[in-house]
């Protein structure tokens, strides 16, 4: 595998991370606040639930009671990309559509037939809750753990590199966890891309390559979306599938097809 490499090109590359999947664990907080979002847009909904999943901790009866809808929303969770794609998961299975969406083209086939009003005011939902949330950061940040590890490899990163975040979270959601991780030293603001500049990862990159002016041919991104991958590689950096991530056998294919690099974590502090 190809690795990072400092000496190399520009005196301090750029490594660029993505955020859930990568260094957050946010399956917990996004399942119950999309199963939330749903049941608070469709009160008439087909789900095998009779209320809201509160109080927090209660996700993880839920994924342990209904495993099928758990393990059918994990599965179709990298085909998405922002809020609204939580929608369209939960739409596939309470149609009972899981099993006929076996890649990226036959769910965004799925997606393009459903109401963009919809979509959006499912939007709104998923983020009017997540707010109502945060107004208690420390017992929202424990359904979003930090993965094992990661920690001390960014900071042994950090010593050589300089450090970004892309992604398409919201920067508030970014600051509160990256606050709880200890970790909101080594990424500087202006290096925090959120959802709100850009829902293109590609933009992203190229905003980052525009301010910190490093080649990019020296930069290096971290994502566990292949899609996401996908969307940046025309611009010649180095792109790397997080296996500890939100992906399946289906797009570790992919990404060999593709050429990426398949990252493991125990692998990641070693990256020179």
């Amino acid at each position: 595998m190809k690795t990072l490499n400092a000496k190399s090109g520009a005196r301090h590359p750029l490594i660029v991370f993505d955020f859930d999947g990568v260094i957050s664990n946010s399956v917990h907080d996004s399942f119950r606040t999309a199963l939330n979002a749903y049941m608070d847009c469709f009160p008439d909904h087909h789900l095998p639930l009779s209320g809201p999943v509160n109080p927090p901790e209660t996700v993880f009866t839920i994924e342990n009671d209904y495993p099928f809808l758990y393990k059918s929303f994990s599965h179709l969770m990298p085909l998405g990309n922002r809020a609204e794609d939580y929608y369209v998961i939960l739409r596939i299975i309470e149609c009972g559509k899981a099993r006929d969406i076996v890649d990226q083209t036959s769910y965004d086939q799925f997606k393009s037939k459903l109401d963009p009003a919809i979509l959006e005011k499912y939007h709104e939902t998923y983020y009017r809750l997540r707010r109502s949330y945060q107004k208690d950061p420390e017992t929202w940040s424990k359904l979003l753990p930090v993965f094992p590890g990661i920690i001390e490899a960014i900071r042994r990163l950090s010593e050589r590199f300089r450090l970004a975040i892309a992604t398409s979270k919201d920067g508030p959601s970014i600051h509160i966890q990256l606050k709880s991780y200890g970790l909101d030293d080594v990424f500087p603001a202006h290096r925090i891309l959120d959802k709100d500049l850009s829902d293109s990862k590609k933009h992203h990159l190229e905003q980052l390559q525009e301010s910190s002016q490093v080649p990019f041919d020296q930069i290096h991104f971290i994502d566990d979306k292949v899609l996401h991958l996908i969307s940046v590689e025309e611009l010649g950096i180095h792109c790397y599938l997080a296996l500890w991530g939100f992906n399946t056998p289906r797009e570790h294919a992919l990404a060999r097809k593709r050429g990426f690099h398949l990252l493991k974590l125990e692998d990641l502090s070693e990256l020179e």
